[in-house]
């Protein structure tokens, strides 16, 4: 009697344990399902050139960056996989001053009072008219957690360009991995008895 009572509490336990272990797949499928609040900040402007700090942003520059920072919000939101939180909307003093690029992260903090998941953070480096950079970082709002850093360059300060490693990054390097990981998770709660 005593050994049957060990097998089935043996038994048990593994059913128990793999039970266990089958939930936070399930979870986390279901967590997906849902879209991620990002609050996305104004892209910003990081000018090394020769006077360009000193000179600030011409207007025809904060022109691109807004049709930029509406072009991101567009694609981010078209991906099913984000709710865009409009990051205009922070009282952040970094935020207003277009200064989250440089604020070590406080843009998590920003993006949690704005009640998003994440932030997202973008800015064109522009060490010459022909050489410049888009970068971007999405932290976890909660946590402060670095979660992507992508970065790409491009030549020539055009809206094309601008706009074309705009789409390149976020495609690539955020919406794509992002599809694949949540389209592996679904197969593998699939694959589960």
């Amino acid at each position: 009697m005593r050994l049957v009572s060990a097998t089935r509490l043996a038994i048990y336990a593994l059913c128990a344990g793999a039970l266990f272990a089958a939930r936070p797949s399930i979870a986390a499928t279901e967590s997906d399902r849902r879209p991620i609040r990002l609050a996305v900040f104004d892209i910003e402007l990081d000018d090394f050139t020769a006077g360009g700090p000193i000179a600030g942003e011409s207007p025809e520059e904060t022109q691109r960056l807004h049709r930029m920072t509406l072009l991101a919000r567009e694609l981010l939101a078209r991906s099913g996989i984000f709710e865009i939180v409009d990051g205009a909307a922070s009282g952040h003093a970094m935020a207003k001053e277009h200064w989250l690029r440089k604020c070590n992260g406080c843009d998590a903090e920003a993006a949690h009072e704005l009640g998003a998941d994440m932030s997202f953070v973008a800015f064109f480096r522009k060490v010459s008219i022909m050489e410049q950079y888009l970068e971007f970082r999405i932290r976890d709002a909660a946590t402060g957690e670095l979660l992507n850093f992508s970065r790409t360059d491009l030549r020539n300060e055009t809206d094309e360009s601008w706009s074309r490693a705009l789409k390149y990054l976020i495609r690539y390097n955020l919406v794509e991995p992002e599809l694949a990981r949540r389209n592996s998770l679904r197969k593998e709660a699939a694959a589960r008895p």
